[in-house]
């Protein structure tokens, strides 16, 4: 039983922040959060991708993406205050180590 849990605490620390916040593996996560996760791995979840992310002196979240269909005007994504939360709810169903918490709080 202890070879097991040994295995599994391997396995665990070499999985990576991107295998971990793979969209795939949250199939309640919506297509807008998915392209911010996205954006933060520099990885294309979703089409179109967000290519810019901007924050307002307000506490806002502005997105500009860019899909098949070519680059769109910016558009309001919600608060600031508001994606800080739900990003880090996303960190702790994904269960990341103390090291991938590091690494996901400084792209973040």
């Amino acid at each position: 039983m202890l070879g097991n849990l040994s295995l599994w605490k391997h396995q665990r620390m070499t999985t990576s922040l991107e295998q971990l916040l793979d969209p795939t593996r949250f199939p309640n996560m919506s297509p807008q959060m998915a392209a911010i996760i996205g954006f933060v791995l520099d990885r294309e979840f979703t089409d179109p991708v967000i290519a810019e992310v901007s924050l307002t002196p307000d506490g806002g979240v502005i997105v500009v993406s860019v899909g098949s269909e070519g680059r769109q005007h910016p558009v309001f994504f919600g608060a600031t205050t508001d994606l800080r939360a739900n990003l880090g709810r996303l960190g702790m169903a994904a269960g990341l180590s103390d090291a991938q918490w590091g690494d996901f709080t400084q792209r973040v």
